[in-house]
């Protein structure tokens, strides 16, 4: 809308990329604002209270949300364009916050809590396309760190603002979303998306911006791949009805199963009840679990570039195995034992903290990875929007069975539940991944079509270094 009268030059497609990955910084807030609000509903100083059922629906809404609408969204913003459908979703979203601060009413909290969860899932596909469109692929491999950073600083933030009371900690939820909403008024639309729509002068404009010139050849080319997609779109049938696209759904849908139901997944909204009182209190406790997962995000996106993906998954998921049942053997013996415990209630913190760490350089970092490396291009948007519906859908099963898990089995059984998904995901590593690292996208379909795995496919030598270009967050 205003960026004619912002022009940047050739630091423009910085500056777009960094609004649009803000965008994981606000569904950061949503996924862990339960965090910080709901000890405030327990102990009353919020005004009101829930019933577990209600508790759970409050963390669970947000994922349901995130289930219905990718698709619709994949639609949406072919047709209104990628920034235009995150700039009207985020005014959903700074609504649904100042409703949820001035209100007591359960069913208006519910309600908000459902559309916010939309957002996440509409940011979850737009963002990642928009920014594909609109920036260099050398600039793409170095956002890896920064989308996975928004999102864990969004988290570190609630974590800090949960000091505040329950309206004030809420009501600094609304900053974020309006910078946002600002910052896109401030962007051009994809060049990619005007040229679907035969705008060719305002993709132009818009490259220029982006980038400080347009080359008439490099339009172009532009424009003929554009048309040459648009006669190749794919269809959801595509994505079980071929072998190599049916083979790359089932391990992301089977990593992404595992990664919703990993321990980092469920402390998101959580940690302030499961962890207890040690050298930290729950709430400190919590700060140092997000500073970790920010610190676990640079480390791993440095990881992904020297170490093969299969190679981090096997240490992500052995290193996750152990620690969540050491966990899981804590929490057993102080609920389920006369052991006293007391005396070391500084351990689940510390074990959690490095359970999370390998989490997340495997088991939650790389599925999103192999997303952009397993699909072809012309089924690509619909096979992850399929992905993230099971990811948050799974999220959403774990969250609503929380307090259910709680008072009949136990707290221990959260993390055994995680060890046993981590060591399904060490089997299928072991028997079913390919290697995908310092592959072309070409041999990758090779790999997924052939009936044995091809030589090398499972390790060797790396022939062919390209950087992964990925634009993802873990699923709320």
């Amino acid at each position: 809308m205003f960026n004619k009268y912002l022009p940047v030059g050739k630091y423009g497609q910085y500056v777009a990329a960094i609004v649009a990955t803000f965008s994981l910084f606000v569904s950061a807030q949503v996924c862990s604002w339960p965090t910080g609000a709901l000890p405030k509903i327990i102990d009353g100083s919020a005004g009101f209270n829930l019933t577990d059922v209600q508790k759970s629906l409050v963390v669970s809404l947000p994922n349901i949300g995130a289930v219905i609408s990718p698709i619709p969204c994949g639609y949406v913003m072919d047709r209104i364009g990628r920034k235009t459908t995150l700039s009207i979703s985020i005014f959903f979203v700074i609504t649904c916050w100042t409703i949820i601060a001035s209100t007591q009413n359960v069913v208006l909290l519910l309600i908000s809590r459902l559309i916010m969860g939309m957002w996440n899932g509409t940011e979850y596909i737009t963002v990642s396309i928009y920014i594909a469109e609109v920036v260099d692929p050398s600039v793409r491999g170095s956002l890896i760190s920064v989308t996975g950073m928004m999102f864990y600083l969004g988290a570190l933030y609630v974590s800090f603002i949960s000091y505040t009371s329950y309206q004030t900690m809420t009501l600094l939820c609304i900053v974020s979303p309006v910078i946002l909403f600002i910052g896109f008024m401030f962007i051009p639309e994809s060049p990619y998306f005007y040229l679907m729509h035969g705008r060719r002068k305002d993709a132009e404009k818009s490259i220029i911006w982006l980038k400080g010139e347009c080359h008439p050849k490099d339009l172009d080319r532009m424009e003929e791949a554009v048309k040459e997609q648009l006669t190749k779109q794919g269809t959801f049938m595509e994505i079980v009805s071929k072998a190599s696209n049916r083979k790359g759904f089932f391990l992301v849908e089977c990593f992404k199963f595992c990664s919703a139901s990993s321990a980092t997944l469920l402390l998101f909204p959580f940690s302030t009840q499961l962890l207890p009182y040690g050298w930290l209190s729950p709430q400190a406790s919590h700060i140092v679990l997000c500073s970790v997962w920010v610190v676990s995000a640079m480390i791993s996106s440095a990881l992904m570039y020297r170490f093969k993906r299969r190679s981090l998954m096997m240490v992500s998921t052995v290193g996750a195995i152990v620690l969540l049942l050491t966990t899981a053997t804590w929490y057993y013996l102080r609920d389920k034992t006369d052991v006293q415990t007391s005396s070391t209630a500084w351990l689940p913190l510390i074990l959690l903290s490095v359970a999370v760490f390998f989490e997340t350089i495997g088991i939650i970092n790389i599925p999103n990875i192999m997303k952009g490396e397993v699909f072809p291009i012309n089924i690509k948007t619909k096979a992850c929007a399929l992905s993230c519906m099971t990811a948050c859908g799974c999220e959403a099963i774990n969250y609503l069975l929380y307090y259910q898990i709680v008072h009949h089995i136990g707290m221990y059984f959260h993390f055994v539940k995680s060890a046993l998904t981590a060591a399904f995901s060490l089997f299928i590593v072991l028997f079913f991944m390919i290697e995908t690292k310092g592959h072309s996208l070409e041999k990758i379909q090779e790999m997924l079509n052939a009936k044995k795995p091809p030589k090398g496919c499972h390790g060797g030598m790396e022939t062919e270094m390209r950087k992964i270009e990925n634009t993802e967050k873990p699923c709320c």
